[in-house]
């Protein structure tokens, strides 16, 4: 009769391995997650200076008044900190048609991603608008 042994091998180090591969797809998520939040947060701001910028023109009569207003919304989004690295101010339409009761303005903002997605994008860009009634006094005073 021939008797095999067979080394049973242990169970040390298999926790180990757990644990390894465990943290790679924590960091994996909370890394995308992160760049989740970017998102959200730069869109949040490009809606807010959209709505500011929107708001200051419609305190003026004309476009030609208006666009001054826009422009200093946007130099004080930039200064406060709102044209950071991750969210980057690209540009900003008026649209202010004479005779009309409204004003639109549309902005643009490049979002980048502090963690970059492998073989994918590294940014992207938000457009946001906003319209408001005009609440300049159009009205000529009376003599």
């Amino acid at each position: 009769m021939i008797t095999v042994t067979t080394k049973r091998r242990g169970k040390h180090g298999s926790s180990l391995i757990e644990t390894v591969v465990g943290c790679i797809f924590i960091v994996t998520i909370a890394l995308f997650l992160l760049d989740v939040a970017s998102i959200v947060i730069c869109q949040t701001q490009n809606d807010a200076l959209a709505k500011h910028c929107a708001r200051a023109a419609s305190n003026y009569a004309s476009y030609a008044l208006a666009l001054p207003a826009v422009d200093d919304v946007v130099t004080q989004f930039q200064a406060s900190g709102g044209g950071s690295k991750i969210c980057l101010f690209q540009s900003r339409t008026l649209q202010y048609p004479a005779g009309s009761a409204q004003v639109l303005v549309v902005t643009r903002v490049t979002c980048n991603f502090p963690v970059p997605i492998p073989f994918g994008p590294s940014s992207m860009v938000f457009s946001a608008e906003a319209t408001e009634p005009v609440v300049a006094d159009v009205i000529a005073p009376l003599p």
